[in-house]
């Protein structure tokens, strides 16, 4: 019955048990590391990169860097909810819970330390310390929604039992 309730709230759970759903959080992990490992234009001039990469690097870079940093925020954010989304969605919560944490924390660090490998780009503490307060954000904010869905729906649960006996 709680998992019932747990399917209509499909901002919280993906709607069915397919594995078509891990696509979401897939093509989510893929944008956040096309955007935070693209090389800047200055880069991609050296190697006569085509001139569509050059302006998407361009646009990429030109905002303040104060604002890339606090980017990261809710890109990790939206990635981590992507993920408790997919993996939660059984009514399996501990496990879901920690493979959604273990996931987006080595995530987040793998992220920053990539950027070793990307000329003119280099890992950041600030930014590693922003990916993981996305995270963490998610997690929590996650956790208590589904928490609160789950007694909500035993209460609701508990109620109907006693109209019955």
């Amino acid at each position: 019955m709680v998992w019932h309730y747990l399917k209509e709230t499909k901002w919280l759970v993906a709607p069915s048990a397919s594995r078509f759903f891990i696509t979401v959080p897939l093509a989510f992990s893929l944008f956040i590391q096309i955007l935070t490992g693209f090389p800047r234009a200055e880069t991609l001039r050296k190697i006569s990169a085509d001139e569509l990469l050059i302006k998407f690097s361009e646009g990429l870079f030109n905002y303040p860097f104060w604002l890339q940093d606090l980017s990261h925020i809710p890109l990790f954010f939206t990635f981590t909810w992507l993920w408790a989304w997919y993996f939660r969605r059984k009514d399996t919560p501990p496990f879901g819970f920690y493979l959604t944490l273990t996931l987006c924390l080595t995530y987040a660090i793998f992220n920053e330390l990539v950027q070793i490998y990307i000329p003119q780009r280099f890992p950041s503490i600030d930014d590693l310390i922003n990916n993981l307060i996305g995270v963490s954000g998610a997690i929590l904010v996650h956790t208590f929604a589904y928490n609160r869905i789950l007694k909500k729906q035993k209460n609701m649960d508990s109620k109907c039992s006693s109209f019955t006996d």
